[in-house]
């Protein structure tokens, strides 16, 4: 047990507060109130005028979740407990975690606040904010609507790629026509892709349709009658739920035809639970996917896709001060973006849409958003997928314009001096053990040495080493942590 002198120095400065009545009472400033870890107000307080000691004031951190069922703050938390556990690594004397709630644009909006002493004596100020939009498509996809999104895509990548060979596709990017490279598997791992999926529809078609036969031979019987051996009565009612039922209701007689059917019925269970969970996952996970990325066709998904997007451009907007009425705009002078799995693709969109903003506005209502952006952070991206896989192939002059015209709204593809400048950073973390995310090659010029500033730092997370669950590993390990901090001092 850690005795008060070896505690982390945040417990510390919990006890203090706790055990001090008159520092729950946070002083008003400007009218507003709140307590010592609770503050209530503009968003632009603590922003405006911070501790003179904090070297350029608070940096503010927007996180973008990814896909399936989210808890809100969930992300705002985990980001923030990444960068409270790397500042006490790094020897800093860590402060307990505040919170800020504001109202903006008629919701309100809540951010984490991390403060801390490095071991050079220096203070640092993080506000971590949310992009959360997991409400937008919960009900909104079927299984179908998923399985076709599936297969299309499977199909794209199949058709758009060479048998054990290397292919190439074109890209309009960086004031020209890009050529970028499909590796020599990527037709046989579609190959995979597909005769996976099929077999997976076929699996849960079964099971589904042999539940509702047992259902139907259950629902015929009449219902059994209570009194004595009711329990066997019912047994034998729910019986063409079991599969050889017959068998199983005689125990008296453990020969081997029991334990035969006993092992169908266990084997029969796990299919049950298997196809269950893979339709659950069909829906919850993919079907965000198909709901956001499908749009970039023609897609009756357009107008979720266009709220998950407002929501990540609301909140930037306010961490950027666009909007704000002079002198109440929030000023991060250092913004870090981060977006986990589908996050990742909302984050990049809602980045560009924040410089296009900038790009549109007049001076006076321009952010410098390239100069204030730090970093963009993307885990377990599938980014490169979205760009090779649902990508609309040029085949002459007039495509090429329609190209040009798509690559505008993607400022970050634009140009490297003006919008991807020394000073920012692209990382993404990805594992091969995660099928969802991979390396981002197809958002660089390709004559330049990848991996290498200005373009994407593709870095690998050797912690996540579990196939399907490495997906959601990224949060928990050291190299996002250090990344995060690396961006946020």
């Amino acid at each position: 047990m850690q005795n008060e002198s070896t505690q982390p120095a945040f417990l510390n400065t919990q006890k203090s507060l706790s055990s001090n009545p008159d520092a729950s009472a946070r002083p008003a400033i400007g009218g507003q109130v709140g307590t010592a870890l609770v503050h209530y107000g503009p968003t632009s307080d603590e922003t405006l005028s911070p501790d003179a000691d904090i070297v350029g004031g608070p940096t503010a951190v927007l996180v973008c979740h990814g896909m399936g069922e989210q808890v809100r703050y969930e992300t705002i938390s985990t980001v923030a407990q990444a960068i409270r556990s790397e500042a006490f690594a790094t020897g800093g004397i860590v402060n307990p975690i505040e919170v800020h709630l504001s109202r903006e644009q008629g919701d309100f909006l809540a951010r984490a606040e991390l403060t801390w002493t490095d071991s050079a004596h220096e203070k640092h100020e993080v506000h971590v904010y949310e992009a959360y939009w997991a409400p937008l498509t919960e009900g909104r996809v079927s299984y179908l609507d998923t399985l076709i999104f599936l297969f299309e895509a499977a199909w794209s990548g199949f058709t758009h790629s060479k048998l054990f060979r290397e292919s190439t596709f074109d890209r309009w990017m960086f004031d020209g026509r890009k050529t970028m490279l499909v590796g020599s598997r990527t037709k046989v791992d579609m190959l995979c892709v597909f005769a996976v999926l099929l077999a997976q529809v076929i699996i849960v078609a079964y099971v589904f349709l042999t539940l509702a036969e047992q259902y139907r031979k259950v629902v015929s019987q009449s219902l059994p009658c209570p009194g004595a051996g009711c329990l066997g009565n019912l047994l034998r009612w729910a019986g063409p739920f079991f599969p050889n039922y017959d068998v199983l209701f005689h125990p008296g007689n453990f020969a081997k035809s029991w334990w035969f059917a006993f092992g169908y019925l266990i084997i029969w269970v796990l299919i049950i639970a298997e196809a269950l969970a893979a339709r659950y996952f069909i829906v919850e996970y993919v079907g965000d996917v198909a709901a956001y990325i499908s749009p970039y066709k023609d897609s009756k998904f357009d107008d979720i896709r266009h709220q998950i997007q407002g929501v990540g451009l609301n909140v930037g907007k306010v961490i950027y001060g666009f909007g704000s009425p002079q002198p109440n705009v929030p000023y991060y002078r250092k913004i870090v973006v981060v977006g986990h799995s589908l996050g990742s693709v909302l984050a990049y969109d809602t980045l560009n849409a924040l410089i296009n903003l900038d790009n549109v506005s007049v001076p006076p209502d321009q952010r410098n958003v390239v100069g204030r952006t730090r970093a963009l952070i993307t885990l377990g991206s599938p980014l490169d997928k979205t760009a090779f896989i649902f990508r609309m192939q040029a085949k002459n002059d007039q495509d090429w314009i329609r190209e040009q015209l798509a690559a505008s709204v993607q400022p970050l593809v634009v140009s490297y001096p003006l919008y991807r400048p020394g000073g920012f950073d692209w990382v993404n973390i990805w594992t091969k053990m995660d099928i969802i995310s991979g390396e981002l090659n197809y958002y660089d010029d390709p004559a330049l040495t990848p991996n290498v500033p200005p373009c994407v730092q593709n870095m690998t997370d050797r912690e996540a080493n579990m196939p399907l669950i490495a997906h959601v590993q990224y949060f928990g390990h050291d190299i996002l942590r250090q990344q995060l901090f690396r961006f946020v001092c």
